[in-house]
């Protein structure tokens, strides 16, 4: 329960910070694989933004957040 609450959170945040930035969902994965030097995809940044119930979601990671978040500031 607590992990779907943090699940529901990190996604939201991770999308209110890519509409704070005005960037795509490539954008996003282009600058956090340059600032982590670890490949995020397109398709990854799309599986953080699905529906739950879908198959292909899955959990955004708090440092592609923190990531965003170092370029926001």
């Amino acid at each position: 329960m607590e992990q779907d609450q943090e699940r529901i959170i990190n996604q939201k945040e991770f999308r209110a910070i890519l509409e704070q930035l005005g960037i795509t969902q490539a954008q996003a994965a282009e600058l956090i694989t340059k600032k982590t030097l670890r490949k995020v995809s397109t398709r990854a940044v799309k599986s953080w933004l699905s529906a739950p119930t879908a198959k292909t979601a899955r959990a955004c990671p708090a440092w592609a957040i923190k990531v965003l978040k170092e370029i926001e500031n």
